[in-house]
């Protein structure tokens, strides 16, 4: 629709130096191209031609960097094509070719000498108007107003003009203007009454004399913005080029230099991104086309979303304390007085320290004192200034009325609103004023900040909290509603299922054979059987009720805001999933990675912030003991499956199958986890197929028309629950959830967890997955890997991850500017790897670091060798290393390959891996063995399996300079390559470290046991976890993570796969036996302990026989 009208144009604006003029001119080039041409009015100053202006101030604005990019080369002829510098004497032009005038214009000083107001803000327009009255082709004359030109009333302000026909203003105007500039400064405050500056008195005289100057049907229109902030979207985010209003607050208390204001921070504060107003005129004058009355449209937020000055600065607090700008004077810390003398009061305490520096450096301080001191006096008057002017819009409140601006948003298409954003309903403030203190950080004060994302929203902004009420009102006009059959429906057809029926019949027989029972009791057994499965129905289903949903949200939203700083999400992928189509692609299965109890939680929260459908999550029975809890769980649509029974019991495994397929039939959307369990180490697990397989059935058996796999990764910066993992690692029983153990995890509200990120992969067809597979066990186990990879490729590495692999890597401790340098050094890797890194708001290296050591502060400790210098060292107790080892596998998996091939060829020797170099056969032997021996560690897509994958990858580990060719060998890249290769190695020695340690237990074990060579492996497990912690103790082993019962177990299974052991079921537990010889052992155990860290490895000198010396001892693990 817009499209249509501007085609053709020619357009006249005025203004366009200014900050909505440039905004306003961009957006017409670049989504109204069809235009005719554009006429800009310019002024000529002293010194600058016409075409210097237009091209310093206009065209080489940032805000024209998106244009530049579009048309690349072809920019300025773009720009010669469609827009046409004039000089105000240019009439003639103007009267015949115009069609639409846009008059931006105006001086925004707020405290500007009135006579000088007057000539820009009334005499201007009024010779725009003169002029436009002689146009022939006039469509429309639009003046871009201010909402406060109604400011000396109080309350609701109407869209119309108040006072039109008020008489003499003319003769008003020519008496001012006569008037001696002093008398006019003296009485300044007399002559505008109870408007709150000049601008704003100014504005309101030129929209009466605009009316009264008006040709009977003159095509006339007022927008009337408020507040005018940084862009929200066009040109660029956060796109800001001055300080005015609003912006120069959110400045001065950024930096902190602003420290009261005399205001009430419960008002409501009236402001509008600049791009709003933007798409707003150009929405309005095509709206107008053909009407002849005076219109008027407040361009406003305060009715429709009205934010309070308390959000504002609790957004600005938060961004500038977590993103620090290099300019900072001090922490942010703005406080509102309502009352005058209290204020002045207070400004003059905080005020105080400043001032008597300013007094003591003029009186007795050198000449750098003196400097200093006076720009102190400076920034002091400055914002005393800047407080003067802005206190009455934060000490008053006006409600602008927006009913002309709902007719503009039913008048666009549904085209033009993806291209011109005028719904002020729809802005998320949180978001919005992040991105305005952003646009002040980048462009304002030109720190280096890092790109803003914009597919990255925070969930916990996505409303405003202006009253009490309001997240009672986001839970109920939120979710989906959605009802399922009653409990007791759901058990009925399970029950009565085909193949829950043939399984009570088999252990009928089974039981009537064992017993012997008679016709009466087989009756009886069968009710006894049939009373067995509604105990399980009962345990496990879950009572979905949006009602309590909605009550759940609202606790959520509470807890969460108070204990995270975003929940930042991929909103496109979110948008996507709202218009899904279920009836042709079947229900949605999310499939979340598992590493703490908050994540299916923050899935049906993220998505009920969507209004998308709650899926039923299967959850396990961990919270089945805790009170009040499974009843709100299960309402939540969370079912409970208890894994002994599923492995032992034939009903149950019955049930749960097809309570999961009922699940899938009743269009329900179904949420779990691939992984199975918790990842306590970090790393992601091997998919377990048993939930998947349930789901891939009832495609494959045409129960559904298809089911489609959404892989989510939740990246945490901080996990709740990690505290406990340490334990859980190193074989001690995990603790049983309670209700008293959540009522006492109270306490952890007043705790900081930092930032959530949850990423989305791309979603998977069960049905065209079959078809390419074609076998079913197949096509389940590789689409179950398919999920698996995706998890990986999808997860973002946080800023703690980065922080724990360096402090593991230099245990003796860094400095913290190194560690900053070294972060910076890592990020880059990450990125050129393809991976992905969140870190903050403006990427500062400094400002991330120094944040996750605030978040693993109890796992550091800080010790200062001078005033400047501190030294931050991993406490050594285990709890803390392996906790930091669980945030390092964020990454390792980037750098596992590389590791790996780094690993192997310094297992050759500092001689050949750094000078000599070694041939590609030879590092291809060793790195397939450590390959293999590893192969449990970490689930990696592209696996290096073969030679010639070999010499593509070392080709790509050249081109990173990680490594070099020299005359057909291969080594460490001299100049570049240390830093990488003793970085990567880092991930896997500890790795290398627990498998030999696994491997000289069992020597020694096979050598003390002549005749007894089967052991319980449970047993056999907690023993060698007891040795590595013995051989740490004893510093012979460096890494404490390498006591990891889940790394002792996989170097278990990989010496089973080598045949080095066997394992066997004996009864109820499993029982080891040794297969290999002691000197096949032997040579397992040399070949493993190439690959330790080098300095460790050469100073062990006879490991075996140290083993042995360690065994005498008893083995107690250090728990």
């Amino acid at each position: 629709m817009l499209q249509e009208y501007y085609n053709k144009k020619v357009l006249f604006i005025t203004g366009c130096t200014g900050f909505v003029g440039k905004v306003l001119l961009e957006k017409t080039l670049r989504c109204l191209s069809n235009v005719g041409y554009i006429y800009v009015l310019i002024r000529q100053k002293k010194g600058s031609s016409l075409m210097e202006r237009f091209k310093r101030e206009i065209l080489d604005s940032q805000s024209f960097d998106r244009l530049r990019q579009i048309y690349g080369g072809g920019f300025e002829k773009f720009i010669n094509e469609k827009i046409i510098p004039i000089e105000e004497n240019d009439k003639n032009v103007i009267i015949d070719n115009v069609n639409i005038i846009i008059n931006c214009a105006a001086s925004v000083d707020f405290n500007a000498r009135l006579d000088d107001a007057i000539q820009i803000n009334v005499r201007g327009p009024q010779r725009f108007i003169a002029l436009a009255q002689q146009i022939k082709n006039l469509e429309n004359f639009i003046h871009i107003s201010t909402a406060y030109v109604n400011s000396d009333k109080a309350g609701y302000i109407e869209e119309k003009i108040y006072d039109a026909n008020q008489e003499n203003l003319e003769q008003l105007v020519s008496q001012l203007l006569k008037t001696p500039v002093n008398i006019l400064e003296k009485n300044v405050k007399d002559i505008i009454g109870d408007f709150p500056n000049t601008y704003t008195f100014t504005k309101c005289i030129a929209e009466k004399l605009l009316v009264q100057n008006r040709a009977p049907n003159f095509p006339l229109t007022f927008v009337r913005p408020s507040i005018v902030g940084a862009s929200w979207k066009d040109p660029t985010p956060g796109w800001i080029d001055s300080l005015v209003a609003s912006s120069a607050i959110f400045f001065f208390v950024g930096l902190g230099l602003i420290k009261t204001l005399n205001g009430d921070a419960c008002l409501i504060g009236d402001q509008v991104p600049v791009d709003y107003v933007a798409d707003f005129i150009l929405a309005a004058g095509a709206y107008q086309n053909g009407r002849k009355e005076v219109s008027v449209y407040h361009c406003c937020s305060s009715a429709k979303n009205p934010m309070t000055w308390q959000l504002a600065k609790e957004v600005n607090a938060l961004f500038w304390t977590r993103s620090p700008s290099s300019q900072q004077f001090s922490k942010p810390n703005l406080t509102f007085y309502k009352n005058e003398k209290i204020y002045k009061i207070m400004s003059k305490v905080k005020n105080a320290p400043a001032l008597i520096y300013y007094q003591f450096a003029n009186k007795i301080g050198n000449k750098e004192m003196k400097i200093q001191a006076k720009r102190l006096k400076k920034i002091i008057d400055r914002a005393e200034s800047i407080n003067d002017t802005f206190r009455p819009f934060v000490l008053n409140e006006w409600i602008f009325d927006s009913s002309n601006s709902n007719v503009l948003i039913k008048f666009l298409s549904e085209s033009d609103k993806q291209h011109f954003n005028i719904d002020i309903e729809k802005l998320n403030w949180r978001q919005y004023l992040e991105r305005f203190n952003w646009g002040i950080q980048k462009y304002i004060l030109k720190d280096q900040t890092r790109e803003l994302n914009e597919q990255s929203t925070d969930v916990l902004s996505q409303r405003n909290q202006q009253s009490y009420f309001s997240d009672i009102e986001w839970c109920l006009s939120h979710g989906q509603d959605f009802k399922t059959k009653t409990t007791k429906e759901q058990i009925s057809l399970v029950l009565n299922s085909q193949r829950v029926q043939s399984v009570i019949k088999q252990l009928v027989e089974e039981k009537s054979k064992k017993y012997q029972q008679t016709t009466l009791n087989l009756e009886k057994l069968h009710q006894n059987i049939e009373k067995q499965g509604i105990d399980i129905c009962e345990g496990m289903f879950a009572n979905y009720n949006m009602g309590v949903i909605r009550m759940f949200a609202w606790f959520i939203t509470k807890v969460f805001r108070q204990i995270y700083e975003k929940v930042q999400i991929n909103e496109p992928a979110l948008l996507e999933l709202q218009n899904y189509d279920q009836k042709t692609r079947g229900p949605l299965i999310f499939m979340p990675t598992h590493r703490s109890y908050i994540d299916f939680i923050m899935c049906s929260y993220v998505f009920f912030s969507y209004k998308i459908k709650c899926p039923h999550i299967a959850a396990a029975e961990d919270f089945l003991s805790m009170a009040l809890v499974p009843t709100v769980l299960r309402a939540s649509g969370a079912f409970f499956l208890k894994r002994k029974q599923l492995e032992d019991n034939i009903l149950y495994k019955a049930i749960f199958y097809e309570y999961v397929q009922r699940i899938l039939i009743e269009e329900c959307y179904l949420e779990f986890f691939i992984e199975g369990t918790r990842s306590r180490t970090g790393k992601t697990l091997n998919p377990k197929f048993g939930l998947l397989s349930i789901v891939c059935d009832a495609v494959f058996d045409k129960k559904i028309p298809d089911a489609t796999i959404l892989p989510i990764t939740i990246n945490y910066e901080k996990v709740l629950e990690a505290d406990t993992y340490p334990y859980e690692l190193l074989g001690e029983e995990k603790v049983k959830e309670s209700l008293i153990r959540v009522i006492k995890a109270i306490k952890i509200l007043s705790s900081n967890f930092g930032r959530i990120h949850v990423g989305f992969g791309k979603m998977i067809s069960v049905k065209e997955w079959s078809k390419i597979i074609g076998d079913r066990k197949r096509g389940v186990e590789t689409l179950g890997y398919e999920v698996a990879y995706q998890l990986i490729e999808e997860m973002v590495v946080m800023p703690t991850g980065i922080v724990s692999t360096l402090l593991l890597m230099n245990r003796r401790g860094i400095t913290e500017d190194q560690l900053i340098k070294r972060f910076e050094w890592v990020l880059r890797q990450i990125t050129k790897r393809g991976a992905k890194a969140s870190i903050t708001n403006n990427g500062q290296s400094d400002v991330a670091v120094r944040n996750s050591i605030g978040f693993l502060q109890d796992l550091v400790d800080k010790k200062k060798k001078n005033v400047f210098e501190l030294t931050l060292i991993p406490k050594q107790e285990y709890k803390s290393i392996l906790l930091l080892s669980h945030y390092r596998n964020q990454l390792a998996h980037i750098f596992f390959s590389e590791g790996i091939v780094c690993c192997a060829l310094n297992g050759f020797g500092h001689l050949l891996s750094h000078k000599e170099g070694v041939s590609i056969e030879r590092l291809w032997e060793e790195s397939d063995f450590l390959l293999k021996l590893l192969k449990r560690e970490y689930v990696i897509r592209n696996r290096i399996t073969t030679k010639e994958q070999m010499i593509n990858f070392t080709q790509s580990m050249i081109e990173k300079n990680v490594l070099e060719k020299v005359q057909e060998k291969i080594r460490v890249n001299q100049q570049f390559g240390e830093q990488a290769s003793q970085f990567t190695c880092s991930l896997i020695w500890p790795l290398v470290e627990c498998y030999w340690a696994t491997i000289v237990y069992l020597y020694q074990l096979k050598r003390a046991s002549d005749t007894n060579t089967t052991f319980e492996l449970s047993e056999l497990i907690t023993q060698i976890q007891g040795f590595a912690e013995q051989m740490y103790g004893e510093h012979i082993m460096e890494h404490y993570e390498s006591c990891s019962i889940e790394t002792i177990k996989n170097a278990i299974n990989t010496y089973q796969t080598m045949r080095c052991i066997d394992i066997s079921k004996n009864d109820d537990s499993d029982q080891v036996s040794i297969v290999f010889t002691d000197q096949e052992l032997l040579e397992v155990e040399a070949q493993v302990k190439k690959y330790l860290k080098n300095n460790y490895s050469k100073s062990i000198s006879n490991p075996i026989d140290i083993a042995r010396s360690l065994l005498d001892y008893t083995i107690i693990p250090k728990l």
